[in-house]
């Protein structure tokens, strides 16, 4: 007679996984400011219709491709998916498109209602999601006044220098 195999007809637990999203996205938002010489809070300036973000260190400025996940109010209390926002340009609710087909595939309400109840919290958890699903470098926050936006890295490079002189 054999046992059966715990891991076996078991659904997957979703709170472990969206937990350990979370804690990958710290690790590496504690990893690229490092590799790319970008020390406290430098400066920046992001773009939705180019979806970039320029991050400006000492020596250097970085551009990053971006995708804004969602944004969060704190005077209406919610998380709404850049997907379900027409203020967002559409090149981000695509960027989304593998976080919501997971969604849908894993019956996750999280991923696919498109305003979830809930502060900063709960955006960050969906922001994380996201990013794992994306296979994001780390992720990016940014307050304007009474929203917040949440925004994944995708992908990172130094910028070129402007007037730079060839050897």
């Amino acid at each position: 007679m054999s046992e059966a195999n715990p891991i076996e007809n078991t659904a997957p637990d979703w709170a472990a996984w969206s937990r350990e999203a979370v804690q990958t996205m710290m690790a590496r938002n504690a990893e690229w400011p490092g590799q790319f010489g970008l020390q406290a809070s430098p400066a920046y300036r992001w773009d939705l219709d180019k979806a970039i973000l320029v991050l400006e260190g000492a020596l250097h400025k970085v551009v990053a491709t971006v995708c804004l996940v969602g944004t969060s109010s704190d005077s209406e209390g919610s998380f709404l998916w850049s997907w379900a926002n027409e203020a967002v340009p559409p090149q981000h609710g695509q960027a989304l498109e593998v976080v919501h087909d997971f969604g849908r595939d894993n019956q996750l309400a999280l991923l696919t209602t498109a305003s979830i109840q809930g502060g900063r919290p709960e955006a960050t958890e969906c922001l994380c999601i996201a990013a794992r699903l994306q296979r994001a470098m780390g992720t990016f926050i940014d307050k304007q006044g009474d929203v917040t936006l949440y925004f994944s890295i995708l992908h990172m490079q130094l910028a070129p220098v402007e007037g730079a002189l060839a050897n």
